[in-house]
Protein backbone atom coordinates (compact mmCIF):
# COMPACT_ATOMS: atom_id res chain seq x y z
CA UNK A 1 0.00 0.00 0.00
CA UNK A 2 1.45 3.42 -0.92
CA UNK A 3 1.86 6.09 1.77
CA UNK A 4 -0.74 8.50 0.28
CA UNK A 5 -3.43 5.81 0.44
CA UNK A 6 -2.44 4.90 4.01
CA UNK A 7 -2.74 8.55 5.08
CA UNK A 8 -6.22 8.83 3.50
CA UNK A 9 -7.36 5.65 5.27
CA UNK A 10 -6.07 6.92 8.64
CA UNK A 11 -7.78 10.31 8.16
CA UNK A 12 -11.07 8.59 7.28
CA UNK A 13 -10.84 6.36 10.35
CA UNK A 14 -10.08 9.33 12.66
CA UNK A 15 -13.00 11.39 11.27
CA UNK A 16 -15.29 8.34 11.56
CA UNK A 17 -14.29 7.80 15.19
CA UNK A 18 -14.90 11.48 15.94
CA UNK A 19 -18.38 11.23 14.44
CA UNK A 20 -19.16 8.06 16.41
CA UNK A 21 -17.91 9.64 19.61
CA UNK A 22 -20.23 12.60 19.18
CA UNK A 23 -17.42 15.02 18.42
CA UNK A 24 -18.07 17.51 15.68
CA UNK A 25 -15.92 19.97 13.82
CA UNK A 26 -17.32 23.40 14.72
CA UNK A 27 -18.60 25.73 12.05
CA UNK A 28 -16.40 28.79 11.72
CA UNK A 29 -18.80 31.23 10.10
CA UNK A 30 -18.95 34.51 12.01
CA UNK A 31 -21.88 36.92 12.11
CA UNK A 32 -22.57 40.08 14.10
CA UNK A 33 -25.56 38.21 15.60
CA UNK A 34 -23.17 36.03 17.64
CA UNK A 35 -22.29 39.02 19.80
CA UNK A 36 -24.51 40.36 22.56
CA UNK A 37 -26.39 43.59 21.82
CA UNK A 38 -24.35 46.78 21.87
CA UNK A 39 -24.59 48.37 25.34
CA UNK A 40 -26.85 51.44 25.25
CA UNK A 41 -25.01 54.53 24.07
CA UNK A 42 -21.85 52.59 23.05
CA UNK A 43 -20.25 51.95 19.65
CA UNK A 44 -18.99 48.57 18.44
CA UNK A 45 -15.96 48.10 16.18
CA UNK A 46 -15.29 44.75 14.51
CA UNK A 47 -11.68 43.88 13.59
CA UNK A 48 -11.31 41.22 10.91
CA UNK A 49 -8.47 39.57 9.06
CA UNK A 50 -8.99 37.20 6.16
CA UNK A 51 -7.15 33.88 5.95
CA UNK A 52 -4.64 34.09 3.11
CA UNK A 53 -2.77 30.78 2.80
CA UNK A 54 0.83 31.17 1.74
CA UNK A 55 1.33 34.51 3.45
CA UNK A 56 3.28 35.37 6.58
CA UNK A 57 1.15 34.43 9.58
CA UNK A 58 2.53 36.91 12.11
CA UNK A 59 -0.54 38.41 13.82
CA UNK A 60 -0.02 42.17 14.17
CA UNK A 61 -1.19 44.03 17.25
CA UNK A 62 -4.06 46.47 16.80
CA UNK A 63 -3.85 49.75 18.74
CA UNK A 64 -6.51 52.26 19.72
CA UNK A 65 -5.24 55.76 20.55
CA UNK A 66 -1.76 54.22 20.95
CA UNK A 67 -2.80 51.50 23.42
CA UNK A 68 -2.65 47.84 22.32
CA UNK A 69 -6.00 46.01 22.38
CA UNK A 70 -5.39 42.63 20.69
CA UNK A 71 -3.46 40.69 18.07
CA UNK A 72 -5.32 40.11 14.80
CA UNK A 73 -4.75 36.52 13.72
CA UNK A 74 -5.52 35.43 10.16
CA UNK A 75 -8.98 34.02 9.62
CA UNK A 76 -10.51 35.64 12.72
CA UNK A 77 -12.84 38.44 13.75
CA UNK A 78 -13.25 40.09 17.15
CA UNK A 79 -14.93 43.21 18.45
CA UNK A 80 -14.56 45.94 21.04
CA UNK A 81 -17.18 48.33 22.41
CA UNK A 82 -16.21 52.00 22.79
CA UNK A 83 -17.65 55.17 24.21
CA UNK A 84 -18.65 57.32 21.21
CA UNK A 85 -16.02 59.79 20.08
CA UNK A 86 -12.99 60.08 17.83
CA UNK A 87 -10.43 57.27 17.85
CA UNK A 88 -7.14 56.61 16.08
CA UNK A 89 -6.83 52.94 15.08
CA UNK A 90 -3.37 51.72 14.05
CA UNK A 91 -1.69 48.37 13.49
CA UNK A 92 1.78 47.11 14.42
CA UNK A 93 4.33 47.79 11.70
CA UNK A 94 8.03 48.02 11.22
CA UNK A 95 7.45 50.78 8.65
CA UNK A 96 4.86 53.52 8.86
CA UNK A 97 3.10 53.94 5.54
CA UNK A 98 -0.12 55.45 4.24
CA UNK A 99 -3.08 53.22 5.11
CA UNK A 100 -1.60 51.76 8.29
CA UNK A 101 -4.07 53.68 10.43
CA UNK A 102 -7.65 54.96 10.47
CA UNK A 103 -9.07 57.88 12.43
CA UNK A 104 -12.79 57.43 12.94
CA UNK A 105 -15.62 59.26 14.65
CA UNK A 106 -17.74 56.62 16.39
CA UNK A 107 -21.44 57.41 16.82
CA UNK A 108 -23.56 56.00 19.66
CA UNK A 109 -25.41 52.72 18.98
CA UNK A 110 -23.49 52.17 15.70
CA UNK A 111 -21.28 49.35 14.43
CA UNK A 112 -18.15 49.63 12.31
CA UNK A 113 -15.78 47.11 10.75
CA UNK A 114 -12.05 47.48 10.17
CA UNK A 115 -10.13 44.96 8.07
CA UNK A 116 -6.49 44.20 8.78
CA UNK A 117 -4.61 43.43 5.55
CA UNK A 118 -0.95 42.93 4.82
CA UNK A 119 1.85 43.16 2.30
CA UNK A 120 4.54 40.52 2.80
CA UNK A 121 7.13 42.66 0.99
CA UNK A 122 8.29 44.88 3.82
CA UNK A 123 11.88 45.97 4.43
CA UNK A 124 14.42 43.19 4.95
CA UNK A 125 15.62 44.69 8.22
CA UNK A 126 12.09 44.65 9.72
CA UNK A 127 10.73 42.01 12.05
CA UNK A 128 8.16 40.90 11.08
CA UNK A 129 8.76 41.81 7.45
CA UNK A 130 5.10 42.28 6.56
CA UNK A 131 3.51 45.71 6.44
CA UNK A 132 -0.04 45.69 7.81
CA UNK A 133 -2.82 48.05 6.80
CA UNK A 134 -6.25 49.01 8.14
CA UNK A 135 -9.29 49.61 5.96
CA UNK A 136 -12.77 50.59 7.05
CA UNK A 137 -15.19 48.08 5.51
CA UNK A 138 -18.33 49.44 3.84
CA UNK A 139 -21.47 48.15 5.66
CA UNK A 140 -22.72 46.23 2.60
CA UNK A 141 -19.52 44.11 2.57
CA UNK A 142 -19.45 43.17 6.27
CA UNK A 143 -21.57 40.00 6.19
CA UNK A 144 -19.72 38.73 3.10
CA UNK A 145 -16.30 39.25 4.71
CA UNK A 146 -17.29 37.82 8.11
CA UNK A 147 -18.73 34.57 6.70
CA UNK A 148 -15.51 32.53 6.44
CA UNK A 149 -13.95 33.87 9.66
CA UNK A 150 -13.72 32.38 13.13
CA UNK A 151 -15.59 34.47 15.71
CA UNK A 152 -13.35 35.29 18.68
CA UNK A 153 -15.80 37.42 20.68
CA UNK A 154 -14.66 40.55 22.54
CA UNK A 155 -10.88 40.77 22.87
Amino acid sequence: MNSALAIRIRATVVLGLMALGGLTIPAVAATPNQAPPIPAGQSRVWFLRQLLPGTIFTPPTVYVNGAPIARSAEGTVFYRDFTPGQYAFTVENCLTQAGTGQTMMLRPNAQYAIEVTQDDNGAWDCTPQQVSYLRQVPPQQVSYLLGPLTYMGPL
